[in-house]
């Protein structure tokens, strides 16, 4: 028998399955099929996917929050008389024709908090304040910026009054930017800035309006009793 043929003897011979030789030498040959019934069974057994809820928005709807936003408060940690915090609150009411007025809270109830910061800053010390809110999908964004300096003074009046009482000092503008087939449209709808000596008491209230939407703004002070 010549070599060969020799050689295609062994070729053809069958092979011994039952051996550790033969497992490892079929395991060696077919290892992608192993580790693809591996991937199946992770992916079927082990991995729970469903999808997430169906959120609906609503058309006028400020982005980024879903509910609404907690009050925020003043701190009562806070024990300085040097110190003052300032609060400014946004709210957007359901009604545009409703009655707000800016001083009555009478339909507070009636509105969606936007915003609500509350910063801290000594007194003669300025704050600011700059956010951006999206409304209609985005379609419409508020520009807000409050910038306000608490102060000690007198207040008015011939006497000047006893003791001395907290100005605040503030500069807020309102500016709006819309997408429109021409392109971003800004416009300005409040723009103002002075001194108020009562804000601490009785608190300050701007109204204004974009588009269909009615706001109000609240500028609040608080400062702890005790001599500077």
């Amino acid at each position: 028998m010549s070599e060969v043929e020799t050689t295609k003897q062994h070729s053809t011979r069958p092979r011994n399955w039952t051996g550790w030789t033969g497992w490892t030498s079929w395991i060696s040959e077919h290892a992608y099929l192993l580790l693809a019934a591996g991937a199946a069974l992770v992916l079927t057994r082990t991995v729970d996917f469903s999808p997430p809820p169906l959120v609906r928005l609503d058309e006028s709807a400020h982005g980024g929050v879903v509910g609404s936003l907690p009050v925020q408060e003043f701190s009562d940690q806070l024990r300085s008389p040097q110190v003052a915090q300032i609060k400014a609150t946004l709210r957007r009411y359901d009604d545009p024709d409703l009655n707000v007025t800016a001083d009555s809270h009478e339909f507070d109830d009636r509105g969606e908090l936007l915003s609500q910061p509350v910063v801290t800053t000594p007194l003669g010390t300025g704050a600011a304040i700059e956010q951006t809110i999206r409304l209609e999908r985005g379609k419409l964004e508020l520009d807000l910026q409050i910038h306000a300096t608490p102060r000690l003074g007198r207040a008015a009046g011939p006497s000047g009054g006893a003791e001395p009482v907290t100005r605040l000092e503030h500069q807020i503008s309102i500016h709006s930017r819309r997408e429109g087939w021409s392109g971003r449209e800004r416009r300005v709808h409040l723009d103002t800035s002075g001194t108020l000596d009562d804000v601490e008491a009785r608190g300050h209230r701007l109204v204004f309006s974009v588009d269909q939407h009615l706001f109000s703004l609240d500028l609040e002070l608080h400062r702890p009793l005790g001599a500077v």
